[in-house]
């Protein structure tokens, strides 16, 4: 049964209602110490968006208000899919599948967005559930196999060696809301693109020839890593050639210009300049907010020779490596 079987006007209070103790003691439960504004943000948000909705939403016109409705509406299939996830981990002890869960729920997340759609869908939705899969299906492949044999992740491990008993509870706000959150969040352009009347535009093939310049990078990336850690003969050697030698993380360059071909497809939509700002999110995530600088730490405290690597190659946005002058042997 569709979603829309059921007016919005009697489901989002009821996810409002729900969601309001969770944020509360989400919220009471955080580190009284330092804390970056997101940390109280991300509880937040979802009762402001519901919020927003009640209040002013039937003003809105259709093309807007359709949008809004399922993103509320994918936001509440995340938290159940999550909720299940993180179910699972307590059962491992193993907050870490969270990792494998955001790339497979990311697959599935556009083809149940395409299911709640009316039966008259033209070629222009297939590009973003192809894309989707694609790219989301092979990370998720990626991470599940590359994490899979070796038990918990370390950082979810120091997390729970922090945390003490209370972890197994915690780690369902800490772990799973905050990136069901995190998510949600990315995943306007989907919405938005999903949701076009119209069909093929050129918004599809710029978005599509963007995503494909992630793909090189992301896929690229995480293919050169692995060869070089099965070939390499010390741990503490470094990756600088290929891609690596462009920018520190391509892999996560690429996801966020793979999210970039996502929003610009979406910008064929009345509305789809509201997916830019996801976009911009997630560039940031990817570069200040939470891959590149927890990596980052990880990487000073355990390669000698990162820093150095740091001052010839950027961090996140790539730059063609300059040749190195050749030295010329003095003249008699």
């Amino acid at each position: 049964m569709s979603t829309y079987a059921i007016p919005a006007s009697a489901w989002i209070p009821l996810w409002f209602v729900l969601w309001l103790p969770l944020a509360g003691f989400w919220l009471w439960q955080q580190p009284r110490g330092k804390l970056r504004w997101l940390d109280r943000v991300y509880p937040l948000l979802p009762l402001a968006m519901a919020l927003l909705y009640m209040s002013i939403g039937w003003r809105w016109p259709p093309a807007l208000s359709g949008a809004f409705v399922q993103w509320l509406a994918l936001g509440v299939w995340l938290w159940l899919m999550l909720t299940l996830v993180w179910l699972i981990s307590v059962l491992k002890r193993d907050s870490s599948i969270m990792d494998w869960a955001f790339g497979y729920l990311l697959v599935a997340a556009p083809w149940w967005l395409w299911s709640q759609l009316p039966p008259e869908r033209s070629s222009a939705y297939l590009v973003l559930v192809v894309l989707s899969t694609l790219g989301f299906g092979r990370y998720a492949l990626y991470v599940t196999w590359r994490n899979l044999p070796h038990g918990e992740d370390p950082r979810y491990a120091r997390w729970r060696e922090r945390s003490g008993p209370r972890w197994w509870w915690w780690s369902y706000f800490q772990v799973f809301l905050l990136q069901g959150v995190v998510m949600w969040l990315w995943a306007i352009p989907m919405v938005l693109a999903l949701r076009l009347e119209a069909g093929w535009s050129l918004w599809h093939g710029l978005g599509a020839l963007i995503w494909l310049i992630g793909l090189v990078f992301e896929a690229g990336g995480d293919w050169q890593l692995t060869r070089f850690k099965r070939e390499r003969k010390s741990a503490e050697q470094l990756l600088d050639t290929g891609l690596w030698s462009l920018c520190r993380h391509p892999n996560y360059f690429g996801q966020a210009c793979m999210w970039w071909g996502y929003a610009v497809i979406a910008l064929a939509h009345p509305w789809g300049w509201l997916a830019l700002p996801s976009a911009a999110y997630v560039t940031w995530f990817m570069h200040k907010g939470s891959a590149t600088s927890l990596m980052e730490r990880h990487m000073m405290k355990t390669k000698p020779g990162y820093a150095q690597y740091c001052e010839r190659v950027p961090a996140f946005f790539p730059r063609w490596p300059a040749k190195t002058p050749v030295q010329k042997e003095p003249q008699a």
